[in-house]
């Protein structure tokens, strides 16, 4: 017998939930003591949490908290759910343009939130495993969070390539059409072609 081709790829550990923080800056005094306060954990830059089990999850509230405590990213994976968080300063132009990108399908999208001067952008997405690896490597977290920091970029200087390609993935069941954004950065395209559609 012959072995024609080997494809890498990882598996997410279906038993288990993981989130990562990510900072692009130092963060202040303040911060770093509000943080500690808030997780008891040292800060640092790159903050990571993992839970066994269905009975265990991070508090509610730390998401949103860590991401106005000078986090600009949060990458988590539940039982094969991905979503990535990006903190944006509040920009009530770029809410307003995002809007119409919303969508849902089976916890899988895009959404905004707005609260006080951040606003939290929520892109929740399957991925198809072969194609990440081939993207990422073997650390997904730290490949999208390294990704989401070049569309972070991109949305602030108002390219709104990859919530486009999240209505194009997930889309379609929504009363408001998005207007399409053509032609897509770098980075749309890669986020297009390591999600997978159900």
């Amino acid at each position: 017998m012959r072995i024609l081709s080997v494809r890498h790829g990882f598996e997410a550990d279906h038993s288990s939930s993981s989130y990562e923080f990510f900072a692009l800056g130092k963060l202040t005094p303040d911060q770093r003591a509000a943080v500690q306060k808030l997780t008891g954990e040292s800060p640092h830059r790159h903050l990571s949490f993992h839970y066994q089990g269905d009975w265990n999850d991070i508090p509610s509230v730390w998401p949103d908290k860590l991401l106005t405590l000078g986090y600009d990213t949060m990458v988590s994976e539940s039982y094969d759910w991905w979503a990535v968080h990006l903190s944006l300063p509040h920009d009530p132009d770029l809410a307003g343009r995002l809007g119409q990108y919303e969508c849902e399908s089976d916890s899988n999208g895009f959404s905004l939130n707005v609260g006080g001067d951040r606003m939290i952008l929520y892109f929740g997405m399957q991925m198809d495993y072969g194609a990440a690896y081939d993207t990422f490597g073997e650390d997904a977290f730290e490949g999208l969070a390294d990704l989401f920091e070049k569309v972070r970029e991109e949305l602030l200087a108002g390219d709104l390539s990859a919530v486009w390609v999240m209505v194009e993935t997930y889309g379609g069941h929504e009363d408001e059409e998005a207007e399409p954004v053509e032609p897509l950065s770098a980075s749309a395209e890669t986020l297009l072609s390591v999600m997978e559609n159900y």
